[in-house]
């Protein structure tokens, strides 16, 4: 009896400081003046018709050529070297321009992983990608990405429908999306700078939206 009772206080200790745990790398860099930097730079996410689907929308101007970003965002073999520690792909099986690709989003305890094994579609030249779900423990995971130059620089939009099909509170969605989605473009950007020093510092932060 004792122990359940000191268990409680914890736990309501863990929800109470979760946000803040989540959001710690970005508030951390902010304060050190090393925070990401991304011209024109916005992430949402939005209830659809579907009940459980949500949208989430993420966009960003690079400075780098668009034959530059594909061949990074599509470099699938190599995704796992330079993403964040809580994405986690395999190649499993390519055919041309078709990729199968194991992809797991680690969740902090108590939430369950999210699995994916995605058949993406992908073209470099062109400067698109799309995806669909065939397995795993999500009810729904599709999605497009597209590049395209506009003037210096090249504009990145991908477009993600989720259904993670178990409930997870709205606000645990909404702040591990925008971590996460912070790491990624973070990752991003610094993986074509390595390949192009293409950025200075006087680029703004990305909104937190």
């Amino acid at each position: 009896m004792s122990i359940k009772c000191l268990q409680i206080p914890y736990y309501l200790l863990f929800i109470i400081l979760f946000p803040i745990l989540l959001t710690y790398p970005a508030v951390a860099e902010s304060a050190t003046g090393k925070e990401l930097k991304l011209e024109n730079a916005s992430y949402t996410i939005t209830d659809t018709e579907t009940p459980g689907v949500k949208k989430y929308v993420m966009e960003a101007d690079l400075k780098a050529t668009p034959d530059q970003v594909c061949g990074i965002v599509c470099d699938y073999y190599n995704l796992n070297t330079y993403m964040p520690k809580e994405f986690n792909s395999k190649v499993l099986k390519q055919e041309s321009n078709q990729i199968t690709l194991d992809v797991t989003l680690d969740l902090p305890w108590p939430f369950e992983d999210l699995k994916s094994i995605l058949l993406i579609d992908y073209n470099k030249k062109e400067g698109n990608a799309k995806w669909k779900l065939i397995e795993g423990n999500l009810k729904m995971n599709q999605g497009t990405i597209h590049v395209e130059k506009r003037g210096e620089y090249s504009h990145m939009k991908q477009i993600t429908y989720l259904d993670i099909g178990r409930y997870y509170p709205d606000w645990f969605i909404k702040i591990y999306s925008r971590s996460l989605t912070y790491k990624i473009m973070r990752a991003i950007r610094d993986q074509i700078e390595s390949q192009t020093g293409a950025y200075t510092k006087t680029q703004i932060p990305v909104p937190g939206k």
